[in-house]
């Protein structure tokens, strides 16, 4: 009611149920529903390239486990 005057409510008055919610269902299908959406969703942004050390290549832990044993099993 305070959105919308007394007046322009008089049409639903007369109306059976089932009119009302055809009429209803009608006007819902005409709303914009993205027009009320909170945040609209930003585009992906691109990972960042993975940066290496070039003087410290990559080794696998296996190897080094493998190594401190060796160096424990040589008396």
């Amino acid at each position: 009611m305070i959105a919308i005057p007394p007046e322009e409510w008089r049409v639903f008055h007369n109306m059976t149920f089932i009119e009302l919610s055809q009429i209803l269902k009608h006007l819902a299908g005409l709303a914009k529903l993205r027009t009320f959406r909170r945040h609209p969703r930003d585009p992906k942004k691109p990972q960042p390239k993975r940066t290496y050390l070039k003087n410290r290549p990559h080794v696998s832990t296996y190897k080094i486990l493998n190594q401190k044993k060796q160096e424990n099993n040589t008396p």
